[in-house]
């Protein structure tokens, strides 16, 4: 039985948003970003700009850009509101920060086997209720929707009937192709294969020699195969909170100060996941953009910040040895297990104390849900208090990460 998969992308997300928000922006190169261009408008990329691309070089290609930090805020309420469009659909959908994987397998009887309506008026619901441009593809798989999205670009809609998918990917360069990167695609020009039709020639082995398991996975994707499933994502990989500094620093209360707020609201994030970690990674980029990244791991694992941030120090201690000042620190957490109502406490710790921390988090955890994250600093993150604004959502900072 063949399934049906809806697939968009909000166009140009993050400078889009600020062209809603300022409607003196539109028609407007805009870039948001703080260093590198996280996201720029279509009027930017007129001149060669792109998502990566250093804002410096931005500048001298296209010097009447406007450069704009961005509102994280902002842009989550934003696609929060989307995606409650996206499951008026179905209930099965799979998001991401500014696109979306939506399973219409089923629903062919509700919308009398007539999925192209309900897709385009979703479009079109985008639209007129936030005000954004999306681009919408349908096809038989996440891999074929997401492909038809993307070549309908922007603000396009393409339908990839069943049985055509083969014939749509064909003709396309072989970079188009989910899995196949700059170095793989460098592999498959150097043998002079420059089309996904032109893979298709090639036997499953040679694949499987010249990429590893990664050649089998291309070489049912040249033929139009993904068995990837829709989910809902309830444990995700990692956890992520990053940013960049206002200005690069030296100062070790600040970026320990920095370091805290991030695992808060990393942690802050775990808890309303119901999960605990038993992974944290520490992340800095120095003002040369040399980086450094440590692990360090957990014999058990935790929901509780004040061990994330021993952790995190530990980690700290082993990164920073460079007498440079850093421009970004960031904070990572992983191998994520559920919470259980019976979990075994440390042979080493009474249980009424760590019973007392868990109760503490979760108390600051409700208040800050109530009155905003601002409403209380604890620890370390009060010596960035000085130097940063603040709002109800937290403190302001110039590249919040936009990581779910």
């Amino acid at each position: 039985m063949n399934k049906t998969v809806l697939h968009f992308d909000i166009d140009a997300f993050f400078a889009s948003v600020e062209q809603l928000r300022n409607p003196a922006l539109k028609g407007k190169p805009v870039i948001v970003g703080a260093g590198v261009i996280a996201s720029c408008s279509y009027e930017a990329r007129k001149y060669g700009l792109h998502a990566g691309m250093s804002i410096a070089k931005a500048k001298k290609l296209c010097p009447k850009a406007l450069v704009l930090e961005g509102n994280c805020q902002i842009y989550r309420c934003v696609t929060d509101r989307i995606f409650e469009i996206c499951h008026s659909l179905s209930p099965s959908i799979e998001t991401y920060l500014d696109e979306a994987y939506c399973d219409l397998s089923g629903t062919e009887m509700v919308y009398h086997n007539d999925i192209i309506k309900p897709a385009r008026e979703f479009k079109e619901r985008v639209k007129n209720e936030v005000g954004l441009s999306a681009t919408v593809g349908l096809g038989v798989n996440r891999m074929v929707a997401k492909m038809a999205s993307k070549s309908a670009k922007p603000f396009g809609f393409r339908a990839i009937k069943a049985g055509d998918e083969t014939g749509f990917i064909s003709s396309l360069p072989v970079e188009s192709l989910p899995g196949v990167g700059r170095k793989t695609g460098a592999i498959f020009k150097k043998f002079n294969i420059n089309t996904i039709e032109e893979i298709r020639k090639l036997p499953i082995d040679s694949l499987k020699t010249l990429f590893g398991q990664n050649g089998a996975a291309i070489y049912e994707r040249c033929r139009g195969r993904d068995t990837h499933v829709i989910n809902e994502r309830e444990i995700p990989k990692s956890i992520s909170r990053e940013t960049t500094f206002h200005k690069e620093t030296t100062n070790r209360d600040e970026i320990e100060g920095m370091i805290h707020y991030l695992a808060e609201r990393a942690m802050n994030t775990l808890r309303e996941l119901k999960l605990l970690t038993k992974a944290v990674n520490l992340k800095i980029r120095y003002s040369d953009f040399i980086e450094d990244a440590a692990t360090r791991r957990f014999v058990e694992h935790t929901n509780i910040d004040s061990e994330v941030f021993e952790r995190l120090m530990d980690a700290l201690k082993i990164v920073y040895k460079r007498r440079v000042s850093l421009r970004l620190v960031g904070v990572t957490l992983s191998n994520f297990k559920m919470e259980s109502a019976h979990e075994q406490l440390s042979l080493f710790e009474s249980d009424k104390e760590k019973e007392k921390r868990i109760k503490l988090y979760r108390s600051v955890d409700s208040i800050r849900n109530k009155y905003g994250f601002s409403s209380i600093i604890m620890g370390q993150s009060i010596n960035i208090s000085r130097n940063l604004e603040q709002d109800s959502y937290g403190y302001i900072l110039r590249t919040p990460s936009l990581t779910k």
